[in-house]
């Protein structure tokens, strides 16, 4: 008789009924197969996790159960030397696979990027929002930036890149030093956003020498009398950095470089690198400053 489809996402597959479920069902479709046994601990642990995700990911993914003391060929085939073994098969084709009772949070990103076209999860959604926030401050809409940060952090109150963003956001609505080292303080020490976090407090030091010389436009007015003034040149890098004018900013601290790179020992060069940490490398306004920098110190 013919074996049918699986009507549901989670289905016990053997020898008789794998080529159907998992190599034919792959068209289209993700097949995740979990080789397990009764008998095997770490099985226990990662099949529920599977099938939450799994069932989290929608109708396109399916989670085909092979046991493998009851399919010893067919895990012998499959080339199953451990358990618990997942392997990630689309069209016909292993694509990825695993060994061993992964994290729920590795499991999910590793079967999610075969899946893409699966609804995002809540943390992601925070994460949208959060890069939504970040382009609305980018775009110079601080408002909409504002309320967009508060709805992340509302959804995630640990979220980095939105306690790191309002944190920017507030350093350039010249908010309290204590208020914008409170949000710093709440990001995740190690990760990328703690890194940014640290070169944002220097910014809190750029925005106390440029209030100090009288602003961004005394200081410029500084720089036109004298372009040569590099303690002018250098407080226009500090004014533009605190408005968010990154490109004008690095632009002049290069210029301090390369005529005085011993200026306020090294303080062009680590303002430089300050924006870097915090912007990124990739960040257009950063474009090729770090290797430019590297050039003219080495």
């Amino acid at each position: 008789m013919e074996v049918q489809p699986p009507t549901a996402n989670i289905i016990d597959v053997d020898a008789a009924n794998f080529e159907q479920i998992v190599l034919q069902g792959s068209q289209g479709k993700t097949i995740v197969v979990d080789f397990w046994a009764p008998w095997c601990g770490p099985c226990k642990t990662l099949t529920p996790i599977l099938e939450e995700v799994v069932t989290q990911l929608g109708a396109n993914v399916i989670l085909a159960k092979v046991n493998i003391d009851e399919n010893q060929e067919l895990a012998g085939a499959l080339r199953v030397q451990s358990i618990p073994a997942v392997k990630i098969v689309k069209d016909g084709q292993l694509v990825d696979e695993f060994t061993g009772a992964l994290p729920r949070e590795q499991v999910e990103q590793m079967l999610r990027k075969h899946v893409p076209e699966a609804e995002p999860t809540e943390a992601e959604e925070t994460v949208d929002v959060a890069d939504a926030a970040r382009q609305r401050l980018e775009a110079g809409d601080h408002l909409g930036a504002d309320e967009l940060y508060a709805q992340a952090l509302r959804d995630d109150a640990d979220n980095g890149a939105a306690l790191l963003g309002l944190a920017r956001l507030r350093l350039l609505q010249e908010a309290d030093e204590a208020e914008v080292r409170e949000l710093v303080g709440r990001i995740e020490e190690g990760t990328s956003e703690w890194e940014q976090g640290k070169a944002l407090l220097t910014h809190l030091e750029f925005r106390q020498l440029c209030q100090e010389a009288g602003g961004r436009q005394v200081c410029a007015e500084k720089l036109l009398a004298n372009p040569n003034d590099s303690e002018a040149r250098y407080l226009m890098g500090c004014c533009s950095a605190v408005s968010g004018d990154y490109a004008s900013a690095l632009k002049e601290w290069f210029s301090i470089v390369e005529d005085d790179r011993n200026f306020r020992d090294g303080a062009a060069k680590d303002a430089m690198v300050s924006v870097f940490h915090l912007l990124g490398r990739q960040h257009p306004a950063v474009d090729d400053y770090p290797q430019r920098l590297y050039r003219t110190l080495y």
